[in-house]
């Protein structure tokens, strides 16, 4: 820790204290009663056996029944893991890989099954957060943990419930619920004179819920010139002013400044200023127990604004890309044994860069089914049908089946389905002074398929889940340089496979030690290519363990190893495997306060997520949570 860390944490700590104070007195009483909730928003059960995930198929449904492959954090065990960071929760997940561009708030990619990048897709308080205009770089880059409710991981083609951009797979996130509950102030320092505090509230009165979240961040990261601020917020507001409705907005907002210094091998010095903003509304309507319609409305904007320090003005930036989404779905519990869910999807793009603004328009139907026609057996079906203005029209389908054991604890799955990513506004029109247009330009295609099987083993005490996956990709877009118009000209020229296998285990030997392990083998290869070539940027092996051991009701232990192996940049450079540590450890004083103390890159291993971009050496962090 920098001597001038802890000069300032005795400062800037009064600063979170006083901002909880402040809530703890302007916020309305709260009663014991929890927020009434309708069929569609039903809440998650605590155990794992009947765990519930919504991601699967945009309504609630039992993990143990899901033939998809899906994995979700609770705030609790994120928080308890002192995991602050998105990229740090995803780096925990099998079949995830993600790098980034050196220390905290540079640009990040999340790779999932070896798909590319821009095939992943955040979905955000019900609403598609990234398109394909709408890179979420940026987005992973910086963003916290802060009134976060739900953070679940689906992997796979999902384009028949999400539409573009969800070959990989589906990242889903969700603001914290509204409710009764204890406020939260927290405040962190550490090495790289890095500085945190945040504020994190919830409240009912009546039939009128909120939550809320403020944070702020800074850090001098670990090479000159290269610091970081974030300031990020949350809130959702809910009202019911009958039983059979749901009124409710929901606002996830964050600023960040990045100093940008480039490679090791090609410096850059600039500021990057990126800005994200998304805002809904919905209105729910649940006349009888079996059925739900909810509408939503959403307005996301980002902003990316580059200021060159090395080239001067005419080297400056400035993009930014507005959508307007309308959401309608419908949740119908047929019968006992036969859920559907069909929804409409409108969205209006806008993007602005270099003086002209691109505009794009999305209209989508889909139709889903999970049926249970004899007990312990489920069956998913979907389509789906996108049509945007830029391009052909896209229809994508999805089958999974699982089968559960309940005397073996055992759960057999597989899935088929297709997916598509739609091209760019700059893909299509071009975009001066650098990329030329394509009129003909068509989405990027894929069909993947998993199998896979979940089995509990002595009870509850260890949990297993071993999944093989293959996906194909066709009509891959690669940006071709033209020596007649001296532009960049985007083609449907390459085409992809990748295939692999996920492990997870969970165990808990003993009543105070849980252990956690994932494992992820990934193959991926240009097979455009003569002859076929390994996509850069997925290792071939990624092995994630944690540990936790609660030596007494106040004292929480932790240990954390990540591993990655077998990376190559392309075709004749491989680049090192790496191997890094964490220790954490936390002790309740009483039932209000609790201090943390963590150490990353405990072994201060030297390495590169990204060729010539150095990731962090060891850094100590200390910090102070107070529950009121």
């Amino acid at each position: 820790m920098h001597p001038t860390s802890l000069s300032r944490l005795a400062g800037r700590s009064s600063f979170a204290i006083a901002c909880a104070l402040a809530a703890s007195t302007a916020a309305p009483a709260q009663t014991a009663d929890t927020p009434t909730r309708v069929a569609h928003l039903a809440p998650r059960d605590v155990t794992a056996l009947d765990k519930i995930v919504v991601s699967a198929s945009r309504a609630p449904q039992a993990l143990k029944n899901t033939p998809s492959s899906v994995t979700d954090y609770t705030p609790e065990y994120l928080g308890s893991a002192q995991v602050i960071s998105l990229q740090d929760a995803l780096n925990r997940t099998p079949g995830v890989s993600l790098v980034s561009l050196g220390g905290r708030g540079s640009q990040a990619s999340v790779y999932i099954r070896g798909s590319e990048a821009d095939h992943v897709l955040f979905f955000v308080d019900g609403v598609r957060m990234n398109s394909a205009q709408a890179h979420y770089s940026g987005f992973l880059g910086a963003a916290d943990l802060g009134g976060l409710e739900r953070l679940e991981i689906l992997r796979g083609p999902q384009s028949t419930l999400y539409g573009s951009s969800a070959i990989g797979g589906v990242i889903l996130l969700e603001t914290a619920a509204t409710g009764s509950g204890r406020s939260l102030a927290q405040t962190r320092a550490g090495s790289f004179d890095t500085f945190g505090a945040s504020l994190a509230t919830r409240g009912r009165s009546g039939p009128l819920g909120f939550s809320a979240s403020l944070g702020y961040e800074e850090t001098d990261n670990f090479r000159p010139d290269n610091g970081f601020k974030l300031l990020s917020y949350t809130a959702r507001l809910e009202a019911s002013p009958a039983a059979s409705i749901l009124l409710g907005a929901t606002l996830r907002g964050q600023d960040g400044t990045y100093d940008e210094v480039g490679s090791t091998v090609f410096p850059g010095y600039g500021r990057a200023d990126d800005r994200n903003h998304l805002v809904t509304t919905f209105a729910q309507w649940s006349p009888a127990s079996d059925f739900a319609s909810r509408v939503t409305v959403g307005w996301h904007q980002n902003e990316y604004d580059w200021t060159d320090k090395q080239y001067g003005p005419d080297s400056n930036f400035y993009s930014r890309n507005t959508r307007r989404i309308l959401d309608w779905q419908n949740t119908w519990d047929a019968t006992s044994w036969l859920r559907l869910v069909a929804g409409a999807n409108l969205e209006k793009s806008t993007y602005s860069s270099s003086g002209q603004d691109l505009d794009d328009d999305l209209k989508s139907v889909y139709l889903s089914a999970s049926a249970e026609p004899v007990k312990h057996l489920t069956i998913d079906a979907g389509l789906r049908t996108d049509d945007y203005d830029l391009t052909e029209r896209a229809d994508t389908w999805r089958t999974g089946v699982a089968y559960r054991i309940d005397k073996t604890g055992t759960k057999l799955r597989a899935t088929y389905g297709t997916g598509f990513k739609a091209p760019t506004v700059v893909n299509r029109y071009g975009s001066e002074p650098w990329y030329g247009p394509n009129p003909a330009i068509g989405p990027e295609k894929s069909k993947g398929w998993d199998a896979g099987i979940d089995q509990e083993i002595l009870g509850e005490k260890l949990t297993a889940s071993l999944t093989y996956f293959r996906n194909d990709f066709r009509d891959l877009i690669l940006s071709n340089f033209s020596m007649t118009t001296f532009k960049y000209v985007a083609q449907n020229v390459r085409r992809a496979r990748s295939d692999g296998a996920e492990l997870a285990l969970t165990a808990r030997p003993i009543e105070p030690l849980t252990l956690r392990a994932a494992y992820t083998y990934t193959n991926a290869f240009d097979t455009s290519a003569t002859p076929k070539a390994r996509l850069p940027r997925r290792p071939r092996h990624i092995t994630d363990l944690d540990a936790q051991y609660q030596l007494t009701n106040a004292w929480l232990l932790g240990a954390g190893v990540h591993f990655e192996a077998d990376r190559v940049l392309n075709v004749t450079t491989r680049l090192e495997d790496f191997t890094t540590t964490r220790i954490y450890t936390s002790y309740a004083i009483n039932e209000t306060v609790t201090v943390k103390f963590r150490i990353e890159n405990a072994l201060d291993e030297d390495y590169w997520e990204v060729a010539g971009y150095p990731s962090a050496p060891r850094a100590i962090y200390t910090s102070l949570d107070w529950k009121f």
